[in-house]
């Protein structure tokens, strides 16, 4: 239960907070941009194994996110009856633990009133208007460009 997302507090906690290997800030811009794609999770480990060691960092990460899990599922394959009826109460802990990540995360990926503005109008239009969200991708890369534009023009006019 939680899929690979279940593992994005654990991958914050380990590059950001332990190793140091990224700022939170590069964090959130690497989950970004793995939303972009298909396999989010596999992309995340591929840009923080880039940002931590290169090309060979990017690829041992990639390998390293799922072997364990493939290897698990291997040693469980013959009893994989018996461990479904154990996941029951998953769902609360991948809960938990997403809500832990989002916590720690928020600070960082709303520092400001009009992030938290593109957050509600984003969550209302997703919710509400039923609009996609490659559209809501779209609209706020386009809002933030504008505005990052107009902060670096105020800035050189007198």
């Amino acid at each position: 239960m939680g899929g690979g997302l279940a593992m994005i507090a654990f991958i914050q906690d380990q590059v950001v907070a332990q190793f140091g290997w990224l700022t939170p800030n590069e964090f959130i811009d690497g989950l970004a941009l793995g939303q972009l794609t298909p396999g989010p999770i596999l992309m995340l480990a591929a840009y923080v194994g880039y940002k931590a060691a290169g090309v060979t960092g990017a690829a041992v990460a990639a390998g390293a996110a799922f072997l364990p899990s493939f290897i698990l599922m291997l040693a469980i394959l013959p009893v994989l009856e018996r461990v479904r009826r154990l996941t029951w109460g998953m769902g609360p802990a991948v809960v938990g633990i997403l809500a832990v990540s989002l916590f720690r995360l928020a600070p960082h990926a709303l520092p400001d009133l009009f992030a938290v503005a593109i957050l509600i109008v984003s969550l209302v239009a997703l919710i509400i208007y039923r609009l996609g969200p490659l559209r809501l991708m779209i609209a706020g890369s386009s809002l933030g460009a504008l505005r990052a534009h107009f902060r670096v023009v105020r800035a050189f006019t007198p």
